[in-house]
């Protein structure tokens, strides 16, 4: 292959990498320096639950203390269990709300005995949406796994009062405890996503931080397209899109995971199923933009390693992985200074932005095995992706330990 041809490729899909994390980077600028008026509709927040540990435990009370001037409820969720009757979250979750007026615990079907077709997490919500009072007007949704400011609920709230708007997301960012190399790339893999959110149609709606106007669940079909889907998020994003309304990222709504000791098996399960998802719920833009963005260039910079002594004029190509652990770089400036501020933060931005080559790599990966996959392991269940808002239940999937 021609050495110019080589080198031409690999910067071309590397200089397309750069051009959407400085859209971010201005956007992020300008959104931070917007006013809006104060709106302060009456909320739900819905924190769907599966198992529980100290972490967990502190994540849920830190959505008890929200700094939001509106009348808010919290509305816990998990699911029954058959062999205890529910999962291990629901008496932990009772015991923390039983002197808290304005939060509940909510228990959903288990959905492998009651046979229901659609994921146990979208399960989990439709159980808490069906529930809610007619006051609620806007719906809040946070993972378990996650860490919140509290400001949380008034970012993602204030920008909903443009009628423009159909949702509101938030950023996610991984934060390794510890400085394993499986953890370090799995960081810097979801981290980079906050380069595609931003004022383009790139931006998705993520299920761990976001918000909408209850109206939309009517004007979007939303519990439509949950009622045998595998992931809500997704068909909430295309929801947005199909009304022609726009999803507006808030660069300062950014929730935290804490992550530690990553084994490389547990990356490439939650990698790919992210990228299954991504694929097969109709997010094609993504999904091919990972394809050829990342796979190509991957490729060609490791072929290129080998005959760098014997062809000296291929050496460019090998400086792409340095440009990359400084495009990382860049990408982290558009983290709030709250979170960059945070002294083992920067220790661990550090580190970790040496892992950048390598994350690049995997998402190339990831986009081809999901050309070719279905299936997924979610939450101890085995599920297939038959479209976008279908999905077929396999069972549970055996503890292998």
């Amino acid at each position: 292959m021609n050495t110019s041809f080589i080198i031409l490729t690999t910067y071309f899909f590397f200089i397309l990498e750069i051009l959407l994390i400085g859209q971010s980077f201005f956007y992020t600028r300008r959104e931070r320096k917007t006013e809006r008026p104060v709106y302060t509709p009456k909320v739900a927040i819905v924190a769907p639950h599966y198992g529980w540990d100290d972490d967990t435990a502190e994540h849920a009370k830190s959505l008890l203390d929200q700094d939001y001037e509106g009348d808010f409820q919290i509305c816990f969720v998990t699911h029954q269990k058959d062999d205890s009757g529910y999962d291990v979250s629901y008496p932990h979750l009772q015991e923390l709300v039983k002197d808290v007026p304005y939060a509940d615990v909510l228990l959903a079907p288990n959905i492998i005995d009651n046979s229901l077709p659609r994921s146990q997490k979208v399960q989990n919500l439709m159980t808490v949406i069906e529930s809610l009072p007619e006051d609620v007007e806007v719906i809040a949704f946070v993972d378990a796994d996650v860490t919140i400011q509290k400001d949380w609920l008034k970012l993602l709230v204030t920008p909903l009062q443009d009628k423009k708007i159909g949702a509101t997301v938030g950023g996610r960012f991984y934060f390794p405890q510890t400085w394993n190399f499986p953890s370090l790339v799995e960081a810097t893999w979801v981290n980079f996503q906050m380069a595609l959110q931003g004022d383009h149609w790139l931006t998705m709606v993520w299920g761990g931080s976001n918000a909408f106007r209850r109206e939309f669940l009517e004007k979007g079909q939303i519990l439509q397209r949950w009622e045998q889907a595998t992931i809500e998020d997704l068909n909430t994003t295309r929801a947005v899109r199909d009304v022609k309304c726009k999803i507006h990222f808030v660069p300062d709504c950014v929730a935290v995971t804490r992550t530690s000791n990553r084994t490389w098996g547990q990356i490439f399960e939650f990698t790919n199923r992210q990228m299954i998802m991504t694929r097969h719920m109709g997010l094609w833009a993504q999904w091919f933009g990972s394809l050829i963005l990342f796979l190509p260039k991957a490729v060609l910079i490791v072929g290129a390693i080998p005959f760098v002594g014997s062809r000296p004029a291929l050496l460019p190509v090998v400086f792409i992985p340095f440009f990359e652990v400084i495009s990382y770089r860049l990408c982290c400036r558009n983290l709030p200074q709250w979170l960059r501020d945070m002294p083992r933060v920067r220790d661990t931005l550090r580190i970790s932005k040496y892992a950048a080559p390598f994350s690049i790599f995997l998402a190339g990966i990831n986009a081809l095995y999901a050309a070719f996959q279905r299936k997924i392991v979610w939450g101890g269940v085995r599920y297939e992706i038959l479209s976008a808002t279908t999905c077929k239940v396999l069972g549970r999937v055996k503890d292998q330990n």
